[in-house]
């Protein structure tokens, strides 16, 4: 019960942080964001906590021995610390370098470039997995060819394993990122004050920084949200790919999906801990981007002011 705890105590918090928000309209959007950060962490505490224990019984497996509650922390730790840095890792890369290929397609004007660059894209319809096996290929092949072990080792955590695991998580993201990035950088382009600026002499590197991109600053950051979520989607499939020991591997190991002779019993609250902590780690990273929205645009913002008032 003591995920069923976990979550009632986040949901009853938020509802508290609500009313709070209610009687003090100063902190509404604070209170906003809390809310839902509660809401969602504490519904996927009681959702996960269901679906797994109904699988249990289906299957009818014992109930684990006592105090494995207490073990779960510990064994959940270093996979939670590799997967936030293959998260970060896989973030900067694939919504940067998505943003900043967008930014430079609109910037350099040439047709060429950006329609090569939106052929290129299209890797967003190939499936991850797809993607994993033709990294792991690719893995072979320079192998094979200068007998060179690039892939940083197998169920180990380095830095070969982290930088091929991210590069592979970042892809589909990072397409997402340029051609949803394209879209709204050229719309700002089009517009008066771009215009004016450039009737002003000014440099358009300059103008492409500051009178194009900031301004699309906002849905910039709702881009890189719905990429975050495309990579939070791929993550246990990538991590058992390469047996990365991060908590997406862990939770498909808990619910005893492995490879050959290294199966394992299915382990309920190490999936329940896996999949809580993944789920926190998203919902933490799109309160953080609904905020730096709220910085960014100038007009959510003062929604949000005259919410409060």
């Amino acid at each position: 019960m003591l995920w069923v705890n976990l979550g009632l105590i986040c949901l009853i918090g938020a509802l508290l942080v609500g009313l709070a928000s209610l009687l003090q309209p100063r902190t509404a959007a604070v209170g906003r964001v809390l809310v839902t950060l509660g809401l969602q962490i504490g519904g996927v505490l009681v959702v996960t906590w269901l679906l797994v224990q109904r699988g249990q019984a289906i299957s009818r497996q014992l109930p684990p021995p006592p105090g494995t509650e207490t073990a779960i922390f510990a064994q959940i730790e270093a996979p939670a610390v590799a997967s936030l840095l293959l998260i970060i890792v896989a973030l900067v890369w694939g919504t940067g370098f998505g943003t900043a290929a967008a930014a430079f397609a609109v910037g350099a004007k040439r047709p060429r470039l950006a329609l090569l660059l939106g052929v290129v894209s299209l890797i967003w319809v190939v499936p991850t997995f797809l993607l994993a096996i033709l990294a792991q290929d690719l893995q072979t092949q320079i192998y094979n060819l200068v007998q060179v072990n690039v892939s940083g080792g197998y169920a180990t955590f380095s830095a070969g394993q982290l930088a091929w695991s991210a590069a592979v998580l970042a892809i589909r993201p990072a397409a997402y990122a340029y051609r949803q990035g394209s879209i709204l950088i050229a719309d700002q382009s089009r517009q008066l004050f771009v215009r004016t600026a450039l009737s002003k002499g000014l440099p358009w590197g300059v103008i492409v920084r500051r009178h194009i991109v900031r301004p699309a600053a906002a849905g910039l950051l709702q881009t890189g949200s719905s990429s975050i979520r495309l990579m939070f989607g791929s993550l246990p499939l990538v991590e058992f790919f390469f047996g990365y020991p991060g908590l997406g591997n862990l939770l498909l190991n808990s619910l005893g999906v492995s490879t050959g002779a290294s199966s394992q019993p299915p382990d309920p609250g190490v999936a329940i801990a896996s999949a809580v902590v993944l789920a926190s780690f998203l919902a933490i990273l799109e309160a953080l981007i609904r905020v730096l929205t709220q910085k960014a645009d100038p007009r959510v913002a003062e929604a949000a002011s005259e919410a409060a008032a």
